[in-house]
């Protein structure tokens, strides 16, 4: 293994199979940054949306099915100098499908092979710079300066890294137990919201109206665990295991809200005058809408606190949010008010990079720079970065 140093403007195919989306991406170093040629994203989501989660064999197959032509894509007629790949962590059948290919194109096309830990390549997508002269309300076309602070939040991962350099990370803090995303996944099935949990959580929130919160929102009150502790670890599992508690509870089962639709209760043909009823449906989606309002403030609470005291405990210039939970917009808009407000820049990738891609394998192959050998094997449990 051998770290390259600054080689002038590269391009590179990267490879992404960690979980149940195949990827591929074509990305080439522009200044301090990366610059996206073309990125392809095969998602398998709606797939698992019937089974409430990721089906480790489905995707995988998927997967196989899709690897080529989603590389073919990507690939056009672009001439590349190096082929790079996710190779842990993740699920094992998903990674080998990645990995593997990526070993038979580095071989057959004669280039070198660049391994890259998926963790910090959620954090790298910092590193993308803007498509164009409009920079997104989020992203802007400057890089992260060093050192900075790191959040990553998906559905394996919810980590506090200490970045000093492009080379040197230190993990500070994180989960103890579930990942953020995993909480968000378990809370929406208990509350019977879809796969994925994240998105579907953050629409049911999104329509509790300000009138409804202020009147309601200690009805379900929900636990921050650890938020007093001066450690930077955190733990989900508690938040999830006290909705079901709520969601089970007599107070729930039986509260009336005071809003709402309203209708005429009918017995037969005989309506009885004057008196009206709340609408039930009407009535059960907006406690659960509360529920997920409250399990979201929860969750953003913890992870801005977390952070704010990472902050406090290191000299940053910067704080990055990365991973698939990073595209929630309550999290985003909290973060950045907190983080700018202590006189720190705040960065987080466009939408589009936030969730699992092959833009972001790139830019780590191109910053990093770390060279694989063909017996690369895939390492689902890697936590190392």
């Amino acid at each position: 293994m051998m770290m390259w140093g600054k080689i002038g403007r590269m391009k590179i195919l990267a490879i992404e199979s960690t979980c149940d989306e195949t990827a591929a991406a074509v990305v080439e170093s522009f200044g301090d940054g990366v610059r996206v040629l073309k990125s392809v994203v095969a998602s398998s989501v709606e797939m698992h949306e019937k089974y409430g989660g990721i089906v480790p064999e489905v995707a995988a197959r998927e997967q196989i099915k899709s690897i080529i032509p989603v590389i073919t894509e990507a690939m056009s007629d672009e001439e590349v100098d190096a082929v790079a790949v996710s190779y842990g962590p993740g699920l094992m059948g998903s990674l080998l499908v990645g990995v593997e290919t990526a070993k038979v194109l580095a071989w057959a096309w004669k280039k070198p092979l660049l391994k890259v830990n998926h963790m910090a390549a959620h954090v790298m997508a910092n590193w993308i710079l803007a498509e164009s002269d409009t920079v997104s309300q989020w992203h802007t076309d400057t890089v992260p300066e060093l050192p900075a602070v790191g959040l990553v939040v998906s559905g394996g991962h919810t980590d506090l890294i200490l970045m000093e350099s492009l080379t040197k990370w230190t993990w500070i803090g994180g989960t103890r137990d579930d990942a953020v995303g995993e909480a968000f996944d378990k809370a929406a099935r208990i509350l019977g919201l879809l796969y994925p949990g994240g998105p579907e959580i953050e629409k049911a929130a999104s329509k509790v109206t300000e009138k409804e919160w202020k009147t309601n929102k200690n009805k379900f009150k929900l636990p921050r665990p650890l938020i007093h502790d001066p450690g930077l670890e955190m733990s989900f599992s508690g938040i999830k295991a006290a909705i079901a508690r709520v969601v089970e509870s007599k107070e729930y089962k039986d509260w009336i809200s005071p809003f709402g639709d309203q209708r005429p209760y009918q017995v037969g043909n005989d309506k009885t005058n004057g008196v009206r009823f709340l609408d039930c449906a009407r009535n059960d989606e907006l406690k659960r809408n509360l529920v997920a309002r409250e399990f979201s403030e929860a969750v953003i609470e913890v992870l801005v606190k977390k952070t704010m005291m990472a902050i406090e405990q290191y000299r940053l210039k910067s704080v990055v949010l990365a991973g698939g939970v990073a595209a929630n917009n309550k999290l985003r808009e909290t973060l950045k008010h907190e983080v700018e407000r202590a006189g720190l820049s705040f960065h987080v990738p466009e939408l589009k990079y936030c969730g699992d891609n092959a833009a972001m394998v790139g830019a780590v192959a191109i910053l990093r720079r770390e060279e694989a050998e063909l017996d690369l094997k895939p390492e689902p449990s890697l936590a190392t970065v």
